[in-house]
């Protein structure tokens, strides 16, 4: 089972709520879940997950597309859910999508998710940007000063400073490993062919002042593998989870509880 926080449900809530299973963005980890959690709590029980490679799951191997959907895969089956909805951001949307998919079965996957809630999701085909991509990242010593400039150049509205310090923490102790295979297999796998169209239900959250994964590159990329997706959009950079957990917690509570 993968590394996880879980949230359950608040004692006063009226009825109970499905189970959402969330995860993060790539070099991030579940930490990125822990504002949103607590209004998400006033409905449902809340999983956040850390990734092989990432967070707590530091050590576990295992980074391909196939790899890392088997591990949530398990993880699901071994909490025996049944009546879930699927939460990715940006590097996990991939594997979320590849889990909603017919793809889910193949790759052990017992129970498919009611729904599904995609954040600034990276495409199931290959990544937008191709090779312009990465090539900074490459050069990266993923030190604290590279930790800085990658959150501040993924965020548009302000963190207060102990989410900041965190989220370099997370971005800095992610294994290299996990890193290179991302930049380097991860972005180019597609899994179209096999995985699209996904005929879960879908709401696709887009960020305002997300300069490369916003609503032109989703509209093109994402949604013609969606056969029932909603479109709503955040005011926030990229790292929505860190910049409006409130307005994103509104969105998924609406979607996820009908």
């Amino acid at each position: 089972m993968l590394p996880l926080t879980d949230t359950p449900q608040q004692p006063h809530a009226k009825r109970p709520g499905r189970t959402l299973v969330a995860s993060h963005s790539f070099s991030f980890a579940r930490r990125e879940w822990i504002e949103a959690s607590a209004p998400l709590s006033e409905q449902f029980r809340v999983v956040a997950v850390d990734a092989p490679g990432h967070g707590e799951a530091r050590e576990i191997p295992g980074y391909t597309m196939a790899e890392m959907a088997a591990a949530f895969a398990a993880t699901i089956n071994e909490l025996g859910l049944t009546d879930y909805v699927l939460v990715g951001h940006s590097m996990t949307g991939k594997v979320m999508q590849i889990l909603a998919s017919r793809a889910g079965a193949e790759l052990g996957l017992k129970h498919p998710p009611a729904k599904l809630v995609l954040i600034t999701p990276t495409p199931l085909g290959q990544e937008v940007g191709g090779e312009d991509l990465p090539r900074d990242l490459f050069e990266s010593r993923r030190d604290h000063a590279d930790a800085e400039k990658f959150v501040l150049d993924r965020t548009a509205v302000p963190l207060t400073p102990e989410v900041f310090d965190r989220t370099c923490e997370d971005y800095a102790r992610m294994n290299r490993k996990a890193w290179d295979a991302w930049l380097n297999k991860g972005i180019y796998e597609d899994w179209t062919e096999r995985a699209a169209p996904i005929d879960v239900e879908t709401l696709l959250i887009v960020a305002d002042s997300d300069p490369v994964w916003g609503l032109e590159m989703q509209n093109k990329l994402t949604v013609p593998h969606l056969s029932n997706v909603t479109i709503a959009s955040v005011d926030s950079g990229h790292q929505v989870p860190l910049e409006a957990p409130q307005a994103l917690s509104d969105l998924i509570t609406d979607f996820a509880a009908s």
